[in-house]
């Protein structure tokens, strides 16, 4: 006999179901430099320094790439009724964004590994540790029926009244 999966049972007031937590974790790890990034110039007032963060090594062309995941993070929270056409369309794409970007990830990851001169134990491993976790991303989200039927599902928009 079949198992339930008992994460289709948490449906929101809509009936839609509801996004886990480890999608929204999953969502911040793939737009990590975005958030990195804004984290730096929130704190830049109190500690300057802290900009050098910021510095020869920083990934800028990822903010572009990965501004779909923020994209697909604002496409979350606004799952309403009333939600516009766009945050709609962002959201039945969710998962090809997912998958595209954590690919992205791992050849980037594959790319700096790969014409390291040297190999140290920082930042060499921390960059296969982050595309180990972005792999598992893809696989889960790809996989996984639920992200699948999660992805699929948006609140039914209300009609519009008309005002006699």
């Amino acid at each position: 006999m079949a198992q339930l999966d008992e994460r289709l049972l948490n449906v929101d007031r809509h009936g839609c179901l509801r996004i886990p937590g480890a999608l929204w974790l999953a969502l911040a790890f793939l737009a990590r430099h975005v958030l990195l990034a804004a984290v730096i110039f929130a704190t830049a007032k109190r500690s300057p320094d802290v900009v050098r963060l910021l510095g020869d090594d920083f990934n800028w062309f990822m903010l572009v790439f990965e501004l779909p995941a923020v994209a697909l993070m604002v496409a979350a929270a606004n799952r309403t009724t009333d939600a516009p056409q766009l945050v709609r369309w962002i959201w039945h794409r969710g998962r090809g964004i997912v998958v595209g970007l954590a690919l992205l990830h791992l050849l980037l990851a594959i790319w700096l590994l790969a014409t390291s001169d040297v190999w140290n134990t920082w930042p060499e491993l921390f960059v296969a540790s982050c595309a180990l976790i972005d792999l598992a991303i893809a696989h889960g989200v790809r996989r996984d029926d639920f992200f699948r039927q999660l992805f699929a599902e948006f609140p039914v928009p209300t009609p519009a009244r008309e005002n006699p």
